[in-house]
């Protein structure tokens, strides 16, 4: 058993962030019109982002993607949603996935989102704004919106937090203190007041539905909406068309 404490201890950041890296002189093979974004931290990090342009924007998404994947893969669901919707899109890699350089520290990295919604200030005011977190990247999207006033915010499969991840997925490990990452949308959800939507699949296997279900019940916006998808797991909502993208239809009208 200690053996198995002491390796969770010092590999926990391979279990949480399923990532690799994409050499600096990448080109990325999206068709249409997008820009690369490399915007920087205040500790010297560079963040790496696409903008995908819509010819008429409504406004524009600001995508905090999940922990499995980089730009090269997260790049083709930002594009769907300008296409889809006809809104502006930025999608962005956290450190160390991608482009992205600098230290993994919870806060540092928190607060990278920032530098993106501040971009997305210089092109739209904010009741133009939405952020979209899906999994891991919904406690970036309630960290942005806890700390600004966008015009709504989407969560999708996303965790309480990670803590309670943890000792679900290894009840036999001392995760209280063990885990080096404090992710969380509880305390967050409790103060954002921008209206809401949340979305969550009833068969997640990873992230289970009940996690969807309290953060609806802890958000304290006056406008706030639950969409289950029946039959749903954790990576395969899109197949679930009617439903899913009946949803987002209602949120991005």
């Amino acid at each position: 058993m200690l053996f198995v404490i002491v390796m969770f201890y010092f590999f926990q950041e391979k279990l949480i962030f399923y990532s690799s890296t994409l050499p600096q002189s990448y080109e990325y093979p999206f068709e249409g019109s997008f820009a690369e974004l490399f915007l920087r931290a205040e500790d010297g990090a560079v963040l790496n982002g696409l903008h995908f342009k819509a010819a008429n924007p409504k406004g524009i998404i600001l995508y905090c993607h999940g922990n499995a994947g980089e730009l090269d893969s997260w790049g083709h669901w930002g594009q769907d949603l300008a296409n889809r919707y006809s809104y502006d899109v930025v999608v962005w890699d956290y450190r160390g996935y991608g482009k992205s350089t600098g230290k993994r520290r919870q806060n540092l990295m928190l607060d990278d989102g920032f530098l993106f919604y501040e971009y997305c200030k210089t092109l739209f005011s904010e009741e133009l704004i939405t952020v979209y977190g899906r999994s891991l990247g919904g406690f970036f999207a309630t960290h942005i919106t806890k700390a600004n006033s966008p015009k709504q915010l989407v969560l999708e499969s996303t965790p309480t937090s990670l803590l309670e991840v943890a000792n679900e997925s290894y009840p036999f490990l001392p995760a209280k203190w063990l885990l080096k990452f404090r992710f969380q949308n509880v305390q967050n959800m409790t103060v954002i007041q921008t209206p809401t939507y949340i979305i969550h699949g009833t068969e997640d296997g990873l992230i289970p539905f009940e996690h969807g279900q309290r953060l609806f019940g802890l958000s304290k916006a006056a406008k706030k909406e639950f969409y289950a998808i029946e039959g749903g797991d954790h990576n395969d909502l899109t197949t679930f068309a009617t439903p899913f993208f009946g949803a987002l239809d209602t949120i991005f009208k």
